[in-house]
C-alpha cells in the first residue's frame, strides 16, 4: 500500500523529529484558542509541521475529523522545507471557507509553531 505525506501543525502533532516549515503561511488562532489553522499568506514566517506517513484511509479519517465537507478546512498539496535541508511534497489542511469568514479576529501565533505558543485562557 502506498503512503502519503501529511504535514500536520497543531493538534495532530505526534512529537516527531520528522520536522520542517512551509514557507509563506501563517498559523493563527481562528477566532478561539482551541486548535491553530493555517493561512498562506505571502509574507508569513511560516508554518512548523511534522510530516506524517498514512495512507489514504487515514487521509479520509482526517479529511472528516477536520470538517473538510463543511467547509472547516480544506486538504491541499504543498512543500515541505524539511529541517535536514531536504523538500518534501505532502497534504497540509489549511483554513477553509468556514474558518476564513471570521478572519477580522485571527490571532497570530508568533513563531508559527504550535508545540511553543503561549498559553492562552480565552
Amino acid at each position: 500500500m502506498r503512503s502519503e505525506k501529511l504535514a500536520v501543525y497543531g493538534t495532530l502533532r505526534r512529537g516527531s523529529d520528522n520536522k520542517g516549515v512551509v514557507e509563506n503561511t501563517t498559523l493563527v488562532y481562528p477566532g478561539h484558542t482551541r486548535f491553530p489553522a493555517v493561512i498562506y499568506n505571502e509574507k508569513g514566517k511560516g508554518t512548523i509541521v511534522e510530516v506524517l506517513d498514512v495512507t489514504k484511509e487515514d487521509l479520509n479519517t482526517y479529511d472528516m475529523y477536520e470538517g473538510v465537507k463543511s467547509g472547516m478546512y480544506r486538504r491541499v498539496r504543498t512543500n515541505v522545507k524539511m529541517d535536514d535541508g531536504g523538500k518534501e511534497r505532502a497534504w497540509l489542511y489549511v483554513a477553509g471557507d468556514l474558518l476564513l469568514a471570521n478572519e477580522t479576529v485571527f490571532e497570530v501565533i508568533e513563531g508559527g509553531d504550535w508545540n511553543k505558543r503561549q498559553d492562552r485562557n480565552i
